[in-house]
């Protein structure tokens, strides 16, 4: 029953160190659990990923943590994904490629996550179906079968989570797999990286993957790549409470459609080859509209964050939400700071900006909802205080620290 407890109005100045990805380092977990041994760094140590540890543990592989490192190391001896564990988050589905394709055989179970909206797994098992394997329901478990052989797949919609499983099935399979109209985010690009120095065989040509199975495996060190979505983050901070940032360890590559939104807006942006400099003048100024697409568009995890910022920018924006039928919970919750945020329908907003938002106890209902309320209480006029942190601890590390260390007041309040 913790909670944030964030006092508003301070200008935000100074350094922040970017994390490792989260939607990066969770699928080469999976794929790592299936390697003959794996040193990862810049791992960022958050709730999904201890569970995604725990996962492996239970795998019956070994597992040894130091500071922002992981050594996994032995074989499979057991192939059903912990209940318990699987619904406390969405990814724990990409172990269903991983192991299936390893040992021919693994249980599901419906994983957990974020209530976005319909996101049922039916895409994960049509593709393994495509594979060879056999499937069957049994209760709330879902037992997944067969020796995959090598196909194509023509994906009939771009998915992050089924192009990343049928990668980690396809490097087991028999003959090779051609997937077409793949995900291009690069954290997909990041797992095929690391599988290749792992000795895989896995090549890219635009929206399609060519998976070519070896039977070399090769003991790598892999440094994870930097998370964007973090980064946008703290930029909306800075946006929000007219501040100016220097974001460190980072790829300004991956954020190229969020940094030309913000110089949009009227921020200065200048980048390097592994840091954004960002610097908010008095008035920024909302675009007429935001559509969320898969990448390299407008991402949809940065969404509620940027609803954030328009709440107090001058003018009016209407966003179009294109990739999840229920991610608006926030809105209800930015309303009770003062936010001026319009429903036109379940998955299109108006926001038009206000003077200023006001301190209210509010509620993070999921992850990506619940950096927007932060971003919001930063920037508002008295005190907040932020419930339901647990989806906020899933994605960000160290998210109180850094705040502070660039001059937010925000408090973690254990005696709720």
């Amino acid at each position: 029953m913790s909670c944030y407890v964030v006092k508003g109005g301070n200008r935000l100045s100074g350094e922040v160190n970017i994390s490792g990805a989260k939607n990066a380092v969770l699928p080469i977990l999976a794929a790592a659990s299936i390697q003959n041994e794996t040193t990862l760094k810049n791992v960022p140590f958050l709730s999904d990923v201890s569970n995604t540890l725990q996962i492996i543990r239970e795998l019956g592989l070994n597992v040894v943590t130091e500071n922002n490192t992981v050594n996994i190391s032995g074989k499979v001896t057991n192939t059903i994904i912990n209940k318990f564990l699987s619904q406390k988050m969405r990814s724990s589905i990409l172990f269903l490629g991983a192991i299936l394709g390893k040992c021919q055989e693994v249980t599901i179970f419906e994983p957990g996550g974020c209530k976005l909206g319909e996101r049922p797994i039916d895409l994960h098992i049509w593709a393994m179906e495509k594979l060879g394997a056999k499937i069957t329901k049994k209760d709330d478990e879902i037992i997944c079968k067969g020796k995959l052989k090598g196909t194509q797949i023509n994906m009939p919609i771009v998915s992050v989570g089924v192009t990343e499983n049928i990668i980690m099935a396809a490097i087991n399979a028999e003959g090779i797999t051609i997937i077409n109209n793949c995900a291009k985010e690069p954290e997909i690009d990041d797992l095929i990286l690391y599988l290749n120095e792992c000795g895989n065989n896995i090549e890219r040509k635009n929206s399609t993957i060519i998976i070519t199975p070896t039977k070399t495996k090769n003991y790598t060190t892999h440094c994870i790549i930097p998370d964007r979505i973090e980064a946008a983050t703290f930029m909306a901070m800075a946006a929000a409470t007219k501040g100016e940032l220097f974001l460190k360890n980072l790829n300004p590559n991956h954020l190229n459609s969020i940094l030309n939104l913000f110089q949009k807006m009227g921020c200065i942006i200048k980048t390097d080859i592994d840091k954004i400099y960002i610097e908010t003048p008095y008035k920024i100024y909302s675009p007429p509209n935001i559509v969320t697409k898969p990448y390299p568009n407008f991402p949809t995890d940065f969404q509620p964050q940027i609803m954030s910022v328009l709440s107090t920018s001058q003018g009016c924006c209407v966003i179009k939400e294109t990739l999840f039928s229920s991610r608006n919970k926030h809105i209800s919750e930015l309303k009770k700071m003062g936010a001026n945020i319009e429903i036109i329908d379940e998955t299109t907003f108006e926001i038009n900006g206000v003077d200023l938002l006001y301190g209210a106890e509010v509620t993070a209902k999921d992850l990506r909802g619940g950096a927007a309320l932060i971003i919001s209480a930063l920037s508002a006029e008295g005190e907040s205080k932020i419930n339901g942190i647990e989806h906020i601890i899933r994605g960000y590390e160290n998210i109180c620290t850094k705040i502070e260390n660039i001059g937010g007041i925000i408090k973690l309040d254990k005696n709720r």
